[in-house]
Parts: structure tokens; sequence; C-alpha cells
């Protein structure tokens, strides 16, 4: 019996994958057209670009984590990666978000396939989503962005 080809790997020009951590908004939930326009957005400010966000990923059995794409051509990784204090880019945060920090981290997985093979359900990015918004007129209130503190190792 024949067996199937092997699916060839991802391209060296794709996308990148990201993970986060407690995104933004609190308890997020990507079935909602509204929590997908906040966190689309909290991202555009993250990164001060709209155009570099691709899509975004979230799994019904991974509550507090979303996969995000990324266009490789992005040059703020480095802004990006690291832990975001909900203090420091929320000018009003409540009780309850003023301790918290969302985490974003490079994804284990390196191809939009293999995520969706894995359970996560895609989220395209819509233009609509951004009319008006600029990064000097953010959800968060903060411009420019702050940067991002280290996440401390796992004990």
């Amino acid at each position: 019996m024949l067996r199937r080809m092997a699916t060839p790997p991802p391209p060296d020009d794709g996308p990148v994958y990201l993970t986060i951590v407690h995104p933004y908004p609190l308890n997020a939930n990507l079935e909602q057209p509204a929590d997908r326009r906040a966190l689309a957005l909290w991202l555009a400010c993250c990164t001060r670009n709209m155009d570099v966000l691709l899509a975004m990923f979230h799994n019904p059995t991974s509550p507090g984590t979303v996969i995000i794409e990324v266009d490789r051509r992005f040059d703020g990784f480095k802004d990006l990666l690291g832990m975001h204090l909900r203090s420091t880019f929320l000018l009003n945060p409540t009780q309850e978000e003023s301790g918290m920090a969302s985490k974003v981290f490079y994804c284990t997985y390196n191809s939009g396939r293999l995520v969706e093979m894995n359970g996560w359900k895609r989220v395209s990015i819509e233009e609509h989503w951004f009319q008006g918004w600029s990064p000097n007129n953010s959800i968060t209130g903060r411009y420019p962005y702050p940067k991002t503190a280290d996440v401390p190792p796992r004990s």
C-alpha cells in the first residue's frame, strides 16, 4: 500500500507564531466579536502597526491563551515579546487588572497548519476593526506604548 507523502516544512519566509498567556482584555473570549476587536486593537498598540497582524487563534480547551500570526518582516519582535504589565499600559486598570500581566512568547508551532491541526480555531484580522485607530488614540491610553518587562523564569 502506498504511503501518503509527508507534508513539506513551512517556508522560511512564512509568518511567525507567538503565544500570548492572559491576553488583554481580561477573560477574552474570541467567539465574541467585541473581544476579537479589543484584542486586535491591543496588539496593534503593542506593535504600533496594524498591518503586521495576520490572524489570531483560540482554543476552548486552553482558556487564557491565544496564538497570533505575525508578518515575518515585522522588525519589532523585541518590543512585543515579554511581559506586558496592565498597570503600565492601561490608564485606569481595575483592581483585578492592576496586578495582571500578559506574557508573549515564541510559539512552538511554526505553521498555521500545525496550529489548526492541534485544535486551534483561526480568526482572521478584519480591517474594519481599525477604523479611526492610530497609535496615539489607542484603547490603552498610553502613547508611546510602554516597554515590556522580562518574564521571570519558572522556579
